[in-house]
């Protein structure tokens, strides 16, 4: 998975390089709305599956892993991967 976002990053970077300082403006101020809206459902909470956060956001899965590895490498929340559960055969 870290691939994946890794991959992703340097594809956001090779995009930023094309647009406008406005655009990058505009993305920023949508990151930072959206991870505070995030770090919102966030309190007081135990736990979070990544799936409800993109259906509550209206993103992707990997965009919420993304932003949430994002906020956990800025000390801003606290984050733990966990296998699924299966039931016993």
């Amino acid at each position: 998975m870290s691939k994946e976002v890794l991959s992703a990053v340097n594809h956001s970077y090779e995009l930023a390089t094309y647009s406008t300082p406005e655009l990058r403006g505009l993305f920023s101020d949508w990151m930072s709305a959206i991870e505070s809206e995030i770090i919102d459902v966030l309190k007081g909470r135990e736990t979070v599956d990544p799936d409800e956060l993109a259906i509550k956001f209206r993103l992707k899965k990997e965009s919420i892993i993304f932003i949430l590895g994002k906020l956990a490498g800025e000390g801003k929340i606290k984050m733990q991967a966990s296998g699924k559960k299966t039931e016993p055969a």
